[in-house]
């Protein structure tokens, strides 16, 4: 039977549990305590992951605080986002120590971001027959989806999780496949990240063409079959899209330096888990002591 290994998003389930109690800072704030709403759920939630299969490997990659290499390539890179919350950061280092403390380990490195990182580990646990589960709320992930990884994304906040395989891919991406989900964002583009992409070409129209031509560089290849509204619209944009595409992809190999070893998956240290609990007042993670959900210790 093939080993499994776990990576989530830190950064996509540290924000999405923050907002979804953020009504709970108020309490700490009142009375003179450090906001943990965010480090609580994270760990409800980590947790309830390990406890519904047997994970040998398990990861939770971070951003790196200082900009990425995608900057150097595109200054405007994901500006207009806000930076952390205070009251979000001041968590950070107890969500990655909490994460210790339950076995899993975390990664974050100068200048690279958490996709390529979760791309890195993806393949490196492939090359050795490991299954991958990746946790994240990220579409751009979808690309990393093959017949021994899954990306199973965050919805409707964190209540429910969309699991997409390579045999369900198309029915969740606009029927194309994992090595397309590039070609379609440099047309489509992500606001999120402040790519415009070919503009005028909404996703419907994107992933039409894709599915008729192949990749982005197909479509402007075959650019006289398209109306002529079309080919002005791609015309006008060429380096801009073929830019938010090279942008979209995820790099994986950062990672030369690691080995499956470097991220098995530990069993919990009680004693700090236990003190983690009794600090905090958490006592809705009791339940997790001394082995009583079973194999994710």
């Amino acid at each position: 039977m093939s080993k499994q290994a776990i990576v989530i998003d830190g950064n996509s389930l540290i924000y999405r549990v923050f907002y979804a109690t953020n009504n709970q800072l108020n309490y700490y704030k009142q009375h003179n305590l450090q906001p943990v709403n965010a480090l609580k759920l994270v760990l409800l939630i980590v947790l309830k992951l390990l406890s519904e299969n047997t994970y040998d490997y398990a990861l939770m990659a971070f951003d790196h605080e200082k900009k990425t290499l995608r900057h150097e390539i595109y200054t405007e890179y994901k500006a207009g986002r806000k930076p952390m919350p205070d009251d979000l950061y001041s968590q950070l280092a107890l969500i990655k120590d909490a994460m210790e403390i339950i076995g899993v380990k975390t990664l974050s490195i100068p200048q690279i971001e958490a996709d390529d990182i979760i791309g890195s580990y993806a393949k490196l646990m492939n090359e050795n027959q490991v299954n991958v589960e990746i946790f994240t709320s990220d579409k751009d992930l979808l690309q990393l989806v093959n017949e021994r990884t899954n990306v199973n994304l965050f919805k409707t906040g964190i209540s429910q999780i969309t699991k997409v395989t390579l045999a369900n891919f198309s029915d969740h991406f606009f029927g194309l496949q994992p090595s397309q989900v590039c070609d379609f964002k440099g047309i489509s583009g992500d606001s999120s990240d402040n790519l415009a992409g070919v503009k005028g070409i909404g996703p419907k129209t994107a992933s039409e063409l894709i599915s008729k031509f192949g990749s982005l560089e197909k479509i402007y290849e075959s650019i006289d079959q398209l109306s002529i509204a079309q080919q002005t619209k791609f015309k006008a944009t060429v380096d801009l899209a073929n830019m938010c595409k090279r942008l979209s992809i995820i790099e994986t190999n950062i990672l030369p330096n690691y080995s499956t070893e470097n991220f098995i998956k530990k069993p919990i240290n009680q004693k700090l888990f236990k003190e983690l609990v009794e600090r905090y007042h958490f006592t809705g993670l009791t339940k997790y002591l001394f082995g009583k959900q079973g194999n994710i210790f």
